[in-house]
């Protein structure tokens, strides 16, 4: 039931953003989606088991990233690139980073808070049960699933882009992972 509702939804995102294409010129590698998505809410636990909710992020502007950990190769560059447009904006804005979790079975939140910051210090690591994680995943359209792999370990297939939420908290823009760190700071610019 989960995994149809993300695929109407991915669905729907994609013909929204092509219709919306006809009419303005969009990046290749960003794209506006304000109004097309769910307001950012959520309460997932931080690096010292506290709650952190959405609520408590308003006011900045905030980079999401959906990953894991042990994630070999698109995780780490999403969260370089994440890192390096927060040092961009840090005389212009307090932005925020996320990267939510989606698996808390190796993600302890011993592992966030020493992996995330490692990217900036602003960028911070949460997680929260399985069910938790899948509904706030599945209100903005990521999809994940487990590969096992030699019987002993598994990896993540999993979509990448990086949210952009406005002070409001409102969904402003996605990226994709192959974006520079100075097209997300620009993307930033223009909610200040």
């Amino acid at each position: 039931m989960a995994k149809m509702r993300t695929l109407k939804f991915s669905a729907l995102l994609l013909v929204a953003l092509l219709l919306q294409s006809c009419s303005e010129p969009v990046s290749w590698h960003a794209s506006d989606i304000t109004g097309m998505m769910p307001d950012l809410e959520f309460t997932l636990t931080g690096p010292d088991s506290e709650p952190v909710d959405a609520s408590s992020l308003q006011g900045k502007p905030v980079l999401v990233f959906f990953g894991f950990t042990n994630c070999p190769d698109v995780c780490p560059t999403s969260l370089a690139v994440m890192g390096a447009a927060i040092k961009l904006l840090e005389n212009e804005a307090n932005v925020k980073g996320l990267l939510i979790s989606f698996d808390p079975e190796r993600d302890t939140l011993d592992r966030l808070k020493s992996y995330a910051p490692f990217f900036h210090p602003e960028i911070t690591g949460l997680t929260a049960s399985a069910p938790r994680i899948l509904e706030v995943s599945t209100r903005y359209g990521v999809y994940y699933k487990k590969v096992e792999r030699d019987g002993k370990d598994y990896l993540m297939d999993h979509t990448s882009r990086i949210y952009i939420i406005d002070q409001q908290g409102k969904l402003a823009g996605v990226v994709n992972h192959s974006v520079t760190p100075l097209e997300v700071a620009e993307r930033v610019r223009k909610l200040l």
